[in-house]
């Protein structure tokens, strides 16, 4: 019998049996179109309804991705369906999500994670998901969702538990989420100077030194990309080869670059090897390579000396007066920088689940107790409160926002070059509605990393609350060029864009390229729709807005920053006509 590995969706009906009890007719009509919007749903993702008996429908996905966004939108779908109607009629769906091994015959499939969707969809709360540990491994910051552990569930016929988590709306930040699993632009020219810097592997007995390797990896990036005679792809995108086995050039040809910089770690202790390699991208040549033996106090300068080698073999020339001027600020206590790199393996994630938001503050507290005048401490524990709250507003003080603009600024005392403190300001200073200094820090973040897309795509979403799109436009398609894979920040971004300069097909197709859709490009798309007199289209994306966000069309028309506030009222007007 044929094998293969497959993602499986187990999706039915809460309470099914007692709503066919009270009325057979009415519930087979009310499951009839609801069958027929599930099975479209299914179908645009491309999954293959294998099992269907009553209110039950099993689905066969070739990846958890398409799998998750699938149960994502099918909720939603649903969740729209029940409104305005009475309880007799409502349908709440439950979902179950896993991967595994497969038997298949010609028209079925069968095995243990065919079971194990199964009995993970009786584990999902109403209207909820549920996903088997393999799954949410695979699609975490992949889609736009949060996860909170469901422990290991003993499930009926199962021999061994079943490590699981519930799908929940997306909380904390999307610094570090969503990749698409290959580019979503093609870059036809390759900059003369372009350089992709490859995740620096951990060669360390232990695994849990991953963590200095990114974080070293991503100060090689925002070092160099300083320099304007280099094109530096986002680390957002040259990262997501980690796991991919590819050669330098397919992979420079994904992301549009002429050389690939490669290589490892081996930390024992505070010693440590670091080992680089410079690619030519198009004839997979060595250009230059070398190892260097250092510590962790002496970790900066050893930056510094690959730096400098790298530009000036790139270049052909290099301002070595500058190297120490584009380096990121030395902490005096190098326990500090340890401490900081440890709480952003934590921050990273702290989008997932629930446990990463605290432990990466906590991490940046003691980090800021070890060295007090380490600026990039001050501004990470800024920027890490805010996830905190978002995760758990209830446990911290009132003043938590105050809180956070004084560490920024307290970041910024201390080095008013650091790229994430100005990053940081910028946002603070565009909520409180303070134009001119969110303006001064977001071009500041930009000018001090150029090679972050994140950064830029803020900075073209200000752009747009201060009346210039077409500036925006510009940064976010440069922010797709040096991240390719075009993660939803950006379409979302690229989506506003769009819609203040009035191309409104333009914008749909930024948002509809999103893996999940956000608050603000549903409630953009209902306008949209609204505009072009699709009723309908405009209503549903309208409910899914409020639904997703729980604000109203006022609280969301007000949260927007905008400096002129015609276009607030522009925007509100827009969307009343569609719940008019």
């Amino acid at each position: 019998m044929e094998r293969k590995l497959s993602t499986i969706l187990a999706s039915d009906v809460v309470g099914f049996s007692k709503m066919m009890a009270a009325n057979e007719e009415d519930t087979l009509r009310v499951l009839g179109k609801r069958r027929q919007v599930l099975d479209g749903v299914i179908a645009e993702h491309d999954g293959k309804i294998f099992g269907s008996a009553g209110d039950s429908i099993i689905v066969e996905f070739s990846s958890p991705i398409n799998a998750t966004k699938c149960a994502v939108e099918m909720q939603d779908r649903m969740a729209a369906m029940n409104e305005d109607v009475p309880e007799s009629h409502q349908m709440i769906y439950r979902v179950g999500i896993n991967i595994g091994d497969v038997m298949v015959t010609e028209d079925n499939l069968f095995g243990d994670a065919v079971n194990i969707a199964a009995r993970l969809e009786s584990e999902a709360k109403p209207a909820g998901i549920c996903v088997s540990k393999t799954v949410f491994d695979m699609i975490s910051q992949k889609v736009m969702v949060s996860f909170e552990d469901a422990g290991e569930l003993e499930l009926k016929n199962i021999e061994q538990p079943v490590q699981a988590y519930f799908v929940i709306k997306s909380k904390g930040g999307v610094r570090y989420v969503q990749q698409s699993e290959k580019p979503q632009i093609e870059v036809k020219d390759a900059e003369s100077g372009s350089l992709a810097v490859m995740l620096f592997k951990n060669l360390s007995k232990d695994e849990e030194q991953a963590y200095f390797c990114e974080g070293f990896s991503e100060d090689l990036i925002s070092a160099l990309s300083r320099f304007s005679s280099l094109t530096v792809v986002s680390g957002n995108a040259s990262f997501s080869y980690r796991d991919k086995t590819m050669g330098p050039k397919e992979i420079g040809r994904d992301l549009g670059v002429r050389y690939i910089l490669d290589g490892s770690v081996r930390k024992l202790g505070n010693k440590m090897r670091i080992s680089a390699s410079l690619i030519g991208a198009e004839n997979e040549k060595t250009v230059w390579a070398d190892k260097f033996d250092t510590t962790i106090d002496e970790i900066f300068d050893t930056q510094d000396e690959m730096i400098e080698t790298i530009v000036a073999t790139i270049v052909g020339r290099v301002e070595v007066d500058g190297i120490r001027r584009v380096s990121n600020a030395r902490p005096e206590n190098l326990s500090a920088y340890d401490l900081v790199l440890q709480g952003l393996e934590h921050h990273r994630r702290s989008d997932l689940t629930r446990e990463d938001a605290p432990r990466a503050l906590s991490l940046f507290e003691k980090a800021i107790e070890a060295d007090p005048s380490y600026a990039r401490a001050h501004a990470w524990r800024a920027c890490s409160l805010s996830n905190c709250v978002a995760w758990d507003p209830d446990s911290y003080p009132e003043n938590w926002f105050d809180e956070c603009r004084g560490s920024a600024a307290r970041a910024l005392e201390l080095n008013p070059d650091d790229h994430e403190a100005n990053r940081i300001m910028g946002a603070i200073s565009l909520h409180l509605r303070d134009f001119e200094l969110a303006k001064h820090h977001h071009d500041r973040a930009e000018e001090l990393c150029p090679s972050d897309s994140y950064i830029l795509g803020k900075n073209a979403e200000m752009q747009v609350f201060l009346g210039n799109p077409a500036k925006g436009l510009e940064k976010v398609t440069w922010a797709m060029r040096i991240n390719p894979f075009c993660p939803d920040d950006l379409l979302e971004k690229d989506g506003k864009c769009r819609f203040w300069l009035e191309d409104y097909d333009g914008a749909l197709q930024s948002f509809k390229k999103m893996r999940i859709g956000s608050r603000d490009s549903l409630f953009y798309t209902a306008a949209i729709f609204g505009h072009q007199d699709k009723g309908d289209q405009a209503t549903q994306a309208l409910k899914s807005a409020i639904r997703l966000s729980n604000v109203s069309i006022q609280q969301f028309a007000d949260s927007q920053p905008f400096e002129d506030q015609n276009r607030n009222r522009e925007l509100q007007e827009m969307l009343e006509s569609v719940g008019a």
